[in-house]
């Protein structure tokens, strides 16, 4: 199998991917086209009618995926391949809806893309090589790894490649096997109702199809199968069968869901600060950005509260620093415990912590709750069967007067804490006024 036969359009906008791919593969190629914008790969895709593509997504437009259904409408069996770095659900089923043959993440694996280059190349040689003997058709479809079944109009398997015979089902060894009989599973196929039959699908429509089986397997095994059905056609244009290939997608379906549950964790860790577990300063911007956002549109009010704790320094310096980290949890733990569901409470770094209070944002409501903060700090904290008695201190800021960014409002909140220490700590007070109470 070679590539040499096949013309390749190629959209990449990064240019030293580009580079890389065209180091990597451009002797494999008779041709291959080169695009960086969606426009400019259709009109490429107009004028030279190349064999296969191979394209990037670009987040937030997904242009790409527009090019792509507009070439597959011109030329439902066209090969694509993605090869992208993003691996949001929502944009893998969106490929999955537009029958993409094979979708490789970045950064790329030269071994798994050649693979995906010459399994498309190796559905182009079938669909072009449906008029040969029956003999070299065999040879060809038996090369395949996935199970390709040729399907007459009345559903029986006149041509199968040896994937297809080792799903092991009941009708293999048939001269001419019902469809639904060729696989093994036991719950799953469209004979018994559970999911739609893809040959009836492509028979009132005359157009590829993509569907999704899950089937289970003898051993209660459940597989993921994409079952890509396409029409064959003889030359008067009259659909004559149906050319069916199945791609058990299960274990890439559990790739992605590792890497999504990985990314999770990773996001949320980023987002997080290791040892309070509270939101850190990163995520404390994009909170008080969206609250910004937010009250923008409604023309209401939120409050900042910089909170810092009092003396914090000669805790570390007297009893250590894995006292002050086990003092920074505690406080945290009794905040969490008294703020409202709407509310954010986050560690912005070293002792101080910032509230983000988004609902009822009176002057009368914002004393009431710092009175509360500083009411938490009567008690002492028990650590390793110590007393650590401690107090903190309050400035808070108010949108929009006190400023319409995030850094303008935490700044202001800042110098209102300033304030309350310079007033003798364990205060609390307002950037309009810088009054303490």
């Amino acid at each position: 199998m070679t590539l040499k036969n096949y013309s390749l359009l190629y959209l990449e906008n990064n240019d030293g991917d580009r580079e890389t791919f065209i180091r990597l593969f451009e002797h494999h190629f008779k041709t291959i086209f080169i695009a960086k914008t969606p426009e400019e790969g259709l009109q490429i895709f107009e004028t030279s009618h190349p064999d296969m593509l191979l394209s990037t997504l670009q987040l937030p437009e997904l242009k790409e995926l527009e090019m792509i259904a507009r070439m597959r409408k011109h030329s439902p069996h066209l090969p694509v391949i993605i090869n992208s770095a993003i691996d949001d659900s929502q944009v893998l089923l969106k490929s999955i809806a537009l029958h993409i043959d094979h979708y490789i993440l970045k950064p790329t694996n030269p071994h798994l893309m050649l693979q995906a280059l010459y399994k498309a190349a190796k559905v182009l040689t079938l669909e072009k090589s449906l008029t040969h003997s029956r003999i070299m058709m065999q040879t060809v479809i038996d090369e395949i790894p996935d199970p390709v079944l040729y399907i007459e109009l009345d559903m029986r398997v006149s041509m199968m490649n040896k994937a297809a015979k080792d799903l092991g089902g009941e009708g293999v060894n048939e001269l001419f096997p019902k469809c639904y009989t060729v696989s093994s599973q036991t719950s799953g196929a469209c004979s018994d109702g559970t999911h739609p039959c893809p040959a009836e699908y492509v028979s009132k429509t005359k157009t590829p199809s993509t569907l999704r089986h899950v089937h289970t397997d003898q051993k209660g095994k459940k597989h993921h199968v994409d079952i890509h059905t396409r029409p064959i056609f003889d030359p008067e244009g009259t659909m004559i069968a149906y050319l069916e290939i199945r791609h058990d997608i299960s274990a890439y379906l559990d790739i992605q869901n590792q890497l999504l549950h990985e990314t999770k964790k990773l996001t949320h860790i980023s987002m997080h600060d290791p040892l309070t577990r509270l939101p850190n300063r990163r995520l404390l911007e994009d909170r008080i950005n969206h609250a910004i956002e937010k009250k923008s549109r409604s023309g209401q009010l939120f409050a900042l509260f910089f909170i810092d704790l009092d003396h914090f320094k000669e805790v570390n310096d007297s009893l250590g620093h894995l006292i002050g980290d086990q003092l920074l949890v505690y406080v945290a733990k009794r905040i969490r415990k008294v703020i409202r569901k709407g509310d954010t409470i986050a560690r912005n770094g070293g002792d101080e912590f910032v509230l983000i209070i988004e609902n009822e944002a009176s002057e009368e409501h914002l004393i009431a709750v710092a009175e509360k903060i500083q009411q938490l700090f009567n008690d002492p904290f028990i650590i390793n069967g110590e007393e650590i008695f401690t107090t903190c201190s309050i400035g808070i800021s108010i949108f929009p007067k006190d400023g319409k960014k995030a850094e303008r409002l935490l700044n202001s909140a800042d110098s209102a804490m300033y304030a309350a220490k310079q007033a003798g700590r364990n205060q609390f007070g307002f950037y309009s006024d810088l009054s303490t109470h």
